[in-house]
């Protein structure tokens, strides 16, 4: 199950081994698993030491009953969005279509059909968009229900451009 670093065939490389084994999450290849004492720590990076998007003792099967979300993940990303978003050319295309609106910025588990809003436990946040299909600078607003892990597509999948900005600040904190 997991992509183990190779270390010598000594005893203490094959503990190091162990204390260290780590993977890819099966549903998301943006994200890492990582062994600990408490359980197996999710993250989208692959650093053991980064900040974690939450923690499982289910290694099989993650859901919203035995995920715990790490609170300080959650303001890292939503203060990456708050600061970011208006640069996402994911978020840049889409604006140029909701004209005069509030659009729902949401994570890439599951993409909406086109010109369709994304299911609201899934959007991260919301932009105003200006009558030019602009997003309107620091308009961006939490949505206070997404879920970090919910029950049909497990962990957040985020864009080409948000991701390594997220994985960053996950690994400078």
């Amino acid at each position: 199950m997991f992509m183990t670093r190779r270390y010598g065939k000594s005893l203490r490389g094959m503990r190091n081994a162990m204390r260290y084994a780590s993977s890819q999450y099966n549903r998301n290849s943006q994200i890492y698993i990582h062994e600990s004492p408490n359980g197996y720590k999710y993250s989208f990076s692959p650093k053991e030491n980064s900040i974690p998007i939450g923690v499982s003792k289910n290694l099989q099967s993650i859901n919203p009953d035995n995920f715990k979300v790490n609170p300080q993940f959650v303001d890292i990303l939503q203060d990456t969005l708050r600061k970011h978003t208006y640069n996402d050319f994911t978020f840049v295309m889409e604006a140029g279509v909701n004209a005069s609106a509030y659009m729902a910025i949401y994570d890439l588990r599951e993409i909406p059909k086109y010109s369709r809003i994304p299911e609201v436990e899934n959007i991260l946040g919301y932009v105003q968009v200006d009558v030019n299909g602009k997003m309107v600078p620091d308009s961006y607003e939490r949505n206070e229900l997404y879920r970090i892990c919910n029950g049909t597509a497990g962990l957040p999948k985020l864009s080409e451009y948000l991701y390594p900005l997220i994985q960053e600040q996950c690994e400078s904190k």
